[in-house]
């Protein structure tokens, strides 16, 4: 396991040949924050600058420019595309933007369970996964039916301790556990769960890329297998 930074980003997402952070970059005079996009490129082996419109048309799609432009806070949400091609954002606070390909808003709101906020997306068909964090869940949310159709986890037990994200890999949820300090593999064919990976400190991102898997440490980011 190779530490790539021991920095916490705002924000992390895939690119074809690595992966892109957002990092705070100080203050301003004026006493706001500052940030700074940076690109690690696992062809080259380093870290270069980015820009904002490349972070965005990565995270967003080709329709980044509609969509960030709809959108007062483009950093702490989450975005997964289904199936369908709609773009899902999902907010810490719960609330859901529905996206066309073209960048239209099709539907939004809030989600949540038992009057706690979800966050993060996975797809799943015409559904979406997400995590309850102060449930200590992940739910699957019917975009038919609108309203949460299944649970995995709950209050009252351990098995996902603070699930902070999720990500899809083929048939298989990985759930990102602060708590539990562990990433949790759950199969959508069975609703097994099993240990995917065990850390000594609170795991709060997940990704594969470039053949590589990245996970967000609280002390960082690293490469699981380097």
């Amino acid at each position: 396991m190779k530490q790539i930074t021991d920095s916490m980003p705002l924000d992390i997402i895939p690119h074809p040949h690595g992966f892109i952070t957002v990092v705070a970059d100080g203050k301003d005079e004026r006493g706001k924050l500052k940030i700074a996009f940076k690109f690690y490129d696992f062809k080259v082996g380093k870290v270069t600058k980015a820009t904002r419109n490349f972070y965005a048309e990565h995270k967003f799609g080709p329709a980044y420019r509609e969509i960030a432009s709809q959108i007062k806070d483009y950093i702490t949400c989450t975005v997964c595309q289904d199936q369908r091609d709609f773009i899902n954002v999902v907010f810490p606070t719960g609330e859901i933007g529905i996206f066309d390909y073209m960048g239209t808003l099709v539907w939004t709101g809030d989600l949540s369970y038992h009057d706690c906020p979800v966050r993060g997306c996975a797809p799943d068909g015409n559904n979406l996964w997400c995590a309850v964090p102060d449930q200590n869940a992940i739910v699957r949310y019917s975009k038919k039916l609108q309203r949460v159709d299944f649970r995995i986890g709950g209050a009252q037990t351990t098995a996902i301790g603070r699930p902070m994200a999720l990500s899809r890999y083929g048939d298989d949820l990985y759930v990102c556990c602060k708590l539990s300090t562990n990433i949790k593999k759950i199969s959508l064919k069975d609703y097994v769960a099993e240990d995917y990976k065990k850390f000594e400190e609170p795991v709060l991102r997940y990704m594969r890329t470039f053949g590589h898997e990245v996970v967000v440490l609280s002390s960082g980011i690293y490469v699981l297998d380097m």
